[in-house]
């Protein structure tokens, strides 16, 4: 990590929301960073940057992509999450989990609305920002070993954007059985993911998504597990009812500022994809240009769209779980 941290050292649970706050490594040691006040990420300063996206961007281009992701989430929903949990929240003394928290956007953002509850970001390799609100602790962790928690110790575990992280059999051995592990009972699971499919499409819109599907596939992952994550959920018998919410996102400028926005991040979704897509097409790099390009004409024309979804639920009141 960078100049801003202490080497690794073995972490300790802070007492309260104002306790120092630690970021940890792998092994459940931590790194001790101790913040006053909490500032907006406005420069690639703001960070400490350790590559982590799965697509082949650039450290700036991550951190850029990340923020576009937040902001068009806040827009599109208009809020921070859809679980029934913020008189929770409000009240405070409860634990939050941010499961796959990367450079915590949206840990940093609902920490500073809820000073007096405790704030915990999780990722394999998070891009620890230099500053952040005293309630909030970064650990670094890998759920498909054992996140360094006792069970049911949480009140709200949060996950979004991880679809393109897990295979079908990692959702259902190893990351829904986990985050069940940790959370209280009653308490609420939220998940929130975009549908890897595009709506009103051209026949080049297709054929890129069709390939960029195959492309998800050789990589283990199942581009419509999106369209099971209830079933997954209701399969374990351990939640009370899981609740489904959709939206539709508009692809292009026909769409306005929004529009425009979500277009720049699928089409940066397919150019960071367009050396196995190139392949797949058979296509020269400049032939694959021209199709994204004609894409991004296209959307203007058909009226393409994608749509984005949170599955929520809580957790059985169960003995013996």
């Amino acid at each position: 990590m960078g100049n801003s941290f202490s080497p690794l050292r073995k972490s300790s649970r802070p007492s309260s929301p104002y306790s120092p706050t630690t970021s940890s490594g792998s092994d459940g040691s931590s790194i001790n960073s101790r913040t006053e006040s909490f500032v907006s990420f406005n420069s690639q300063d703001d960070f400490d940057l350790e590559p982590t996206f799965p697509l082949s961007r650039t450290q700036l281009e991550q951190i850029k992509t990340w923020r576009e992701h937040h902001y068009l989430s806040k827009l599109t929903w208009g809020n921070d999450f859809s679980a029934p949990v913020s008189e929770w929240l409000k009240q405070g003394n409860v634990k939050v989990l941010d499961m796959g928290c990367g450079t915590g956007l949206w840990l940093i953002d609902v920490a500073s609305k809820f000073p007096t509850t405790q704030f915990i970001g999780v990722d394999i390799l998070p891009l620890i920002p230099k500053r952040y609100p005293p309630n909030v602790e970064f650990i670094q962790a890998d759920i498909k070993v054992r996140l360094p928690f006792p069970d049911s110790c949480f009140d709200f575990i949060h996950m979004r954007h991880m679809l393109f992280y897990f295979t079908e059999r990692d959702w259902m051995n190893y990351v829904i059985p986990e985050l069940l592990r940790i959370l209280k009972p009653g308490g609420f699971l939220e998940l929130s993911e975009a549908d890897i499919e595009w709506y009103n499409a051209s026949p080049i819109t297709k054929r890129l998504i069709s390939a960029a599907h195959n492309v998800m596939r050789m990589r283990g992952i199942d581009p419509f597990i999106i369209t099971r994550i209830s079933e997954i959920m209701d399969n374990t018998q351990m939640f009370v009812r899981v609740f489904e919410r959709s939206q539709e996102s508009q692809i292009g400028k026909w769409a306005g500022e929004k529009g425009e926005r979500v277009l720049k991040i699928c089409s940066g979704f397919l150019n960071g994809i367009r050396v196995p897509q190139c392949k797949l097409l058979r296509v020269s790099e400049d032939e694959y240009d021209k199709y994204v390009n004609t894409f991004k004409e296209d959307v203007n024309r058909y009226k393409t769209y994608c749509k984005v979804h949170r599955f929520y639920a809580a957790k059985r009141n169960i003995e013996g779980y």
